[in-house]
């Protein structure tokens, strides 16, 4: 995936916005997520505007914003654009600085498959295996199916056996343990598989994809449990693997394995192991990639999970494939709601609402993000 060019001339600050930056103290305004200015221009790759506000108006460029604890440098990453990255961390940017989930900006890279970033700040020797609340930047690579990304990590020397425990909510039972690989598996992206394993080289996988019954039997008790395969015992693994394409010839799949893959996830689903969920819902996506059910069910695995990115992902994609369904409008505003996106996450669920208007859940999220005077229109107009 191509990084994003850098639009060091698309805006300069005029004399006029010099005069009026004079004038207020740009150190204190912030928008409603807590961001200053010197954010903002990081996140849209406005290199002449960065200069501006570090140089004249005196923007701290390890600055936090007050909502995620995002610096400019973290932002910069997350947009894919060197040039302003560069010029940051060369005026005392710190790009090895956390935001509040503890991700770095190699993390935001990695999630985005801006490789060039991957490469600069992997140069400026940041940790290539930190470790935040999402895991490390190789889990969201794989996650979300950026092969060179992942593929420039691994040659950095990335920990293809790095456990992370992934949880919502403190006091939610919602636990479960991560590699890298089960993310790859949940994005059902077969080039992140095939190097992970390349590199982790776990001879009771390969031998379960061939279904070599003894020899899987002969390494079960010589190898640790792999969180990737939830059903840790002989014919669990070797079950699994039937799953898990390998090779691109294992990818194809019969009717009736699909079925099975469908219907476990929702058995998967209704006992909570939403990560198992996940990816036997994405096994049969592989086949069907039209039906929307699958999407919408993922997308539910996804915000039981706390994972709002990936919820919100598979929420449009099913909102793509059936517009006039009301539950992909309904999945869009859960996942814009816990990303409090409150603006959109209303417009989704006010959407939803037209759809089905007697239903009560699209109600009750409504109304949980509303601000008062929307709410107080909406139930004058007998909406809610």
């Amino acid at each position: 995936m191509l990084d994003c060019k850098p639009r060091y001339d698309t805006c300069r600050p005029t004399n006029s916005s010099r005069k009026m930056a004079k004038k207020v103290s740009l150190q204190e305004a912030r928008d409603i997520d807590g961001r200053n200015a010197l954010h903002l221009a990081a996140a849209r790759a406005h290199l002449a505007v960065c200069r501006f506000l570090v140089e004249e108006s005196g923007l701290d460029v390890n600055s936090a914003s007050a909502e995620a604890g995002e610096s400019p440098v973290l932002l910069a990453a997350a947009g894919g654009d060197s040039g302003v990255l560069e010029y940051l961390v060369g005026r005392g940017g710190d790009p090895k600085m956390a935001d509040a989930r503890g991700s770095t900006p190699l993390h935001d890279a990695a999630e985005r498959g801006h490789c060039e970033t991957v490469r600069l700040l992997l140069a400026m020797g940041v940790e290539v295996d930190a470790l935040g609340q999402r895991g490390t930047p190789l889990h969201l690579a794989a996650g979300w199916g950026h092969d060179q990304a992942l593929k420039i990590l691994l040659e950095h020397g990335a920990d293809v056996s790095c456990y992370f425990h992934y949880w919502n909510q403190p006091n939610r039972i919602v636990h479960h343990t991560l590699s890298p690989l089960m993310m790859a598996c949940c994005a059902r992206s077969l080039k992140c598989i095939k190097l992970l394993v390349e590199h982790g080289r776990i001879p009771i996988m390969i031998a379960a994809a061939r279904e070599d019954h003894e020899l899987v039997e002969i390494l079960f008790p010589r190898t640790k449990p792999i969180a990737s395969l939830p059903n840790w015992s002989v014919d669990g693994i070797i079950d699994t693997m039937k799953y898990l394409p390998l090779k691109a010839q294992d990818a194809g799949l019969t009717e009736g394995q699909i079925a099975d893959a469908k219907s476990r996830g929702n058995v998967a689903f209704k006992k909570g192991e939403y990560l198992s969920a996940i990816y036997l819902y994405g096994v049969a996506s592989e086949k069907d990639p039209h039906d929307a059910t699958l999407f919408a069910n993922r997308s539910l695995c996804w915000l039981r999970l706390g994972d709002a990115e990936h919820a919100l992902f598979d929420a449009r994609h099913c909102k793509r494939m059936r517009p006039s369904w009301s539950k992909a409008w309904y999945r869009e505003g859960a996942a814009l709601s816990l990303l409090k996106d409150h603006e959109g996450a209303v417009s989704a669920f006010t959407e939803a609402l037209k759809l089905e208007p007697e239903n009560g859940e699209i109600k009750k999220g409504l109304r949980q993000c509303s601000p008062f005077p929307l709410l107080q229109y909406l139930v004058f107009q007998k909406c809610i």
